[in-house]
């Protein structure tokens, strides 16, 4: 099967349908399709993207069905078989999951919910559950979507808030997507008091340090517990903990998620190299309550991790709100 890019202003669409099946049949059953690995891999484009247009400027439907969608399916292939050994398709990989990023994974229109639902089944064939274990140096800002994007479902579903565009109600179909992607463990971020080494593995025996950190572009603020929020130009000194799933439970008890505290992935530096991992972030209607304050001695805890860290004491200037 050749694929052939089709001239944007003059598409033929039984050809384009034919490439999206040959794609289709590589994903799902690549011993039996009609595509090779190798045709595939000579089809994409300069972007990285394995687009069917010559150009992207086509109708937003259009550009989702037959640019995006066959990103998405090009690159859980080449995902699928780097996780299966070939090395060597690592930056073809990362190319293409970049490509994969202009729309953050959402579909057209009304049908936005279930374009991005298509997109993270699509990457789930091509094996996304162990990539996100695994390989995460590999385009950190895929990571980072992935896993938002999992926040995203998690939070609403225990929230009881699963409905969207037309009244309809995702907590299965979410609750499917998380099940096919079990986090056994994660990266996380903390900023404040589970900083201090004695504490975090006292709540979370599993717990292995990691290294320091900063947080770039987010401020340290101090409603009544310790927060962050996106700032330009801001940093916020932190511990990085490698957590298993467990623990991960356990924290979430402790920082009162998903009312208190929601869940985000910020990119953050991990023994010099990119990485996307998670911190929790204290939700605006928390934030707002008057009747709440720290208990004795926490901030005097905070500043004793920072030094006990390797970081000063100076750094910490969390702003008061």
């Amino acid at each position: 099967m050749k694929l052939e890019r089709q001239n944007a202003e003059k598409p033929d669409f039984n050809k384009l349908n034919e490439m999206i099946t040959a794609m289709r049949g590589l994903l799902d059953k690549p011993g039996r399709s009609a595509l090779t690995l190798e045709e595939l891999l000579t089809f994409q484009d300069d972007d990285g993207s394995f687009k069917l247009f010559d150009s992207y400027k086509v109708p937003s439907d259009v550009r989702v069905d037959f640019c995006h969608t066959p990103t998405y399916m090009g690159a859980a292939i080449l995902m699928r078989e780097l996780l299966s050994g070939k090395n060597n398709l690592a930056d073809a990989l990362e190319h293409a999951l970049k490509a994969s990023l202009h729309r953050a994974l959402d579909g057209h229109g009304y049908e936005s919910e279930d374009g991005r639902r298509g997109a993270m089944n699509i990457f789930i064939k091509g094996g996304l559950c162990t990539f996100l274990e695994t390989q995460r140096e590999l385009c950190p800002e895929f990571h980072q979507i992935i896993h938002n994007i999992l926040h995203e479902y998690n939070s609403a579903i225990r929230r009881g808030d699963t409905v969207r565009g037309w009244d309809t109600d995702y907590r299965e179909q979410w609750q499917k997507i998380l099940n096919a992607l079990p986090i056994n463990t994660r990266l996380y971020i903390a900023y404040g008091s589970n900083m201090d080494k004695e504490q975090m593995l006292s709540r979370c025996r599993n717990a292995v340090y990691v290294c320091t950190t900063y947080i770039d572009d987010w401020e340290l603020t101090m409603p009544f517990y310790a927060n962050i929020e996106q700032l330009k130009g801001k940093r916020t000194p932190a511990i990085v903990w490698k957590i298993d799933a467990n623990d991960e439970s356990k924290l979430d008890v402790y920082e009162g998620y998903p009312g208190l505290y929601d869940k985000t992935d910020i990119i953050i530096a991990v023994h010099g190299n990119r990485i996307s991992a998670m911190a929790y972030v204290m939700t605006d209607e928390h934030k707002k309550r008057s009747d709440k304050k720290a208990r004795d001695g926490y901030e005097e805890q905070i500043i004793s991790a920072y030094k006990a860290a390797g970081f000063s004491e100076s750094e910490y200037m969390p702003r008061r709100s």
